[in-house]
């Protein structure tokens, strides 16, 4: 993270791609073989595992002697692109870029919660057509979504892990061929569009980052060798986005410093 210290606003996030972008690249259908390592409770349930899904509250144990592609499928789990890829595309293909498995995008999901989320956007709802009490789907409120009729509403606990998901693809992958403008554009900087921008560093205030974040960046690294720097530096997105962009970042003064307290009103 040396390249960090003493950038900011477009100069700061261009260093945090030069930190993070490169690593190793997984085959997509073997997720949920790494997922049984980063994205299951620390706490035992009758012995077992249990699967950590941000997209509903089910009961999902991981059986003895089972893989973890294996226990993925006997429930039906999908595994879910924060940033839907049909976002980007190059020709036909949206597997030509590393985003397509990056597991700082991916997470194991609910199958009905996947299927209900498509290539909605992130935002708060107005209205749903899908709540299963953890995900919401309906049509957005004044202001958001960026012209898509519904959009994709997380709980609320979970807000700031995919702010901070957005973040980082929003760093990482700014020159893929976004196709879909509801939230990227393909710029350098700010990349993310202004009501996407504005709403995520919402959600990034009023969810810290949490032990569950700070626990699956150090295994996601020993994983795919990489880390999420939103999740190491909280106020990182700031200095990017946010209310610190005419301040510069040095790195001396990241630990222990006053965050950004959530807006109201």
């Amino acid at each position: 993270y040396d390249r960090l210290d003493g950038k900011k606003r477009e100069t700061l996030k261009a260093a945090v791609k030069e930190c993070v972008s490169t690593h190793k690249q997984l085959n997509y259908n073997e997720l949920p073989n790494y997922w049984i390592t980063t994205d299951i409770y620390p706490e035992l349930v009758d012995g077992l595992k249990r699967w950590w899904d941000m997209y509903s509250d089910e009961m999902y144990l991981i059986q003895r002697g089972q893989s973890g592609r294996q226990s993925f499928s006997s429930y039906g789990m999908q595994r879910e692109h924060s940033v839907p890829k049909s976002w980007w595309k190059s020709g036909n293909s949206v597997e030509y870029t590393p985003a397509y498995s990056d597991m700082w995008n991916l997470y194991p999901s609910n199958g009905a919660a996947n299927q209900a989320k498509l290539n909605y956007p992130f935002g708060p709802t107005s209205s749903t057509t899908f709540d299963n009490g953890v995900s919401k789907v309906g049509a957005p409120k004044n202001g958001y979504g960026g012209g898509a009729s519904r959009v994709f509403e997380p709980a609320d606990e979970y807000k700031g892990d995919f702010a901070r998901t957005m973040f980082y693809m929003a760093c990482v992958y700014n020159d893929i061929n976004w196709v879909i403008n509801y939230m990227y554009r393909a710029e350098s900087y700010p990349t993310l569009t202004q009501w996407a921008c504005n709403m995520l560093l919402q959600w990034a205030r009023q969810d810290p980052v949490s032990q569950k974040e700070i626990d699956r960046n150090n295994l996601v690294e020993q994983c795919q060798g990489n880390r999420n720097p939103f999740v190491d530096f909280p106020e990182l997105a700031e200095y990017i986005w946010g209310l610190r962009t005419t301040e510069v970042f040095k790195l001396s003064e990241q630990e222990g410093s006053d965050p950004t307290p959530p807006i109201t009103g």
